[in-house]
């Protein structure tokens, strides 16, 4: 494949598909370095192990160090070019990370297996890769031990893993274990841990004073943020929704005659049905009217930058999240940012307007009012009505 030719048609398709004309230009240039290095070796047909050869050239010849910038363009230049060797087309899907795989080859075979039960018994992809994260730990530890065979597994093995494990990931740990020790049927493994109860650090709940709040109105109001990040903000804060939720919404989700925005939640598999507020409204109709691209996905909140896809994950709310506050001049004070922190503010706002405890957990999605019981402690001027006096405490107590 002529490399004159592939370059060329990369170039074609970046602005076919909507590529920024500063990124174009970016492409420009690492496909003039691609070219020149090329013209070196004297090559003109193209191949992925050329592509791979190019593509791990990222020392700087002027610092004689690694160039982050050239490792990130190349290997995205190079992967380009390999999809249209490979396809006939260039697949501009944004690259994710792999997930990982245990080292041990017997080890592989029991890690993939794990994978595809977990994927029949739940459709939340992140409650997968929690199963499948805790379980590659298991296994590299049993590597490192030399063990290659789950029946050698004994409960001395069990507990000393469990010993070498720090506190704060505990609690996550033997809820894998039980699962994967349900899975290979070894319930006397199962019956040893099951009494087991790591102890729960609970973290005071960060949320919003309303100062704040009122900075982060003034801040849309202003317009000093996009139209897309204004209107996930707003979503978040009135209605709680999960990051992951917010990413899979799409435009069917929102019925503008009923004025209501349905979904079924990841994380619970339970149907949300929330009402769709003036303010949140305008603001979703603002985007769609007035910013987001024209794509032929179906996804509510895409890229703002070609391919437009939808959000990627949680990151990407992260980013909008801490990019809106930071513009509000909201400071972080050890508080834990992004959409969960919109979530319980949500909940503790309503909370403080007094909506009942089952109300919030139906718009919440919880399938137990138990799980909203915490918000309970955010509302502090109806806790200082739980204070109980301290007259008549004997003065040998408290001279």
């Amino acid at each position: 494949m002529n490399i004159d030719m592939i370059c060329n048609a990369l170039l074609d398709a970046l602005a076919e598909v909507g590529y920024h004309e500063h990124t174009i230009f970016n492409y420009k240039g690492v496909i003039r370095r691609f070219k020149a290095f090329c013209e070196k070796k004297g090559i003109t047909e193209y191949n992925p192990d050329l592509g791979q050869t190019y593509a791990d050239d990222v020392i700087s010849a002027k610092t004689g160090k690694l160039s982050k910038n050239r490792y990130h363009s190349q290997g995205r230049f190079v992967r380009l070019l390999n999809s249209y060797y490979n396809t006939g087309a260039f697949d501009f899907t944004t690259l994710k990370r792999g997930r990982v795989q245990p080292t041990n080859d017997s080890h592989k075979t029991i890690y993939h297996d794990y994978g595809i039960f977990l994927r029949i018994r739940y459709e939340n992809e992140n409650t997968v890769h929690f199963y499948e994260y805790e379980l590659y730990c298991f296994l590299q530890y049993l590597n490192e031990i030399q063990i290659c065979k789950i029946d050698k597994l004994s409960l001395i093995i069990v507990i000393e893993y469990l010993k070498a494990i720090r506190q704060c990931r505990k609690r996550a740990v033997l809820c894998g274990l039980r699962l994967f020790f349900k899975h290979i049927n070894r319930d006397d493994l199962y019956a040893a841990i099951e009494g087991i109860h790591a102890y729960r650090v609970k973290r005071i709940i960060s949320t919003l004073i309303d100062e704040e709040q009122q900075q982060i109105k003034d801040t849309i109001e202003s317009g000093n943020v996009t139209h897309r990040d204004a209107a996930i903000i707003l979503l978040g804060l009135s209605t709680g929704i999960r990051a992951c939720d917010l990413i899979n919404l799409k435009l069917s989700d929102i019925d503008w005659i009923n004025e209501t925005i349905s979904f079924k939640q990841s994380k619970t598999g339970n149907t949300v049905c929330l009402p769709l507020t003036t303010l949140v409204g305008n603001a979703i109709a603002n985007y769609l009217s007035e910013e987001r691209p024209k794509t032929n996905n179906d996804f509510l909140f895409v890229r703002q930058l070609a391919p437009f896809d939808s959000l990627s994950d949680h990151a990407s709310c992260y980013a909008v999240v801490e990019r809106v506050f930071s513009r509000a001049r909201i400071n972080k004070n050890n508080r834990i940012f992004g959409m969960h922190m919109l979530r319980h503010n949500a909940a503790s706002t309503m909370v403080k307007n007094e909506v009942s405890i089952a109300i919030i957990a139906a718009i919440l999605g919880h399938a137990n009012t138990d799980t909203t019981d915490i918000y309970i402690t955010t509302d502090e001027s109806r806790l200082k009505e739980c204070v109980l006096p301290m007259v008549g405490i004997s003065t040998e107590v408290n001279p």
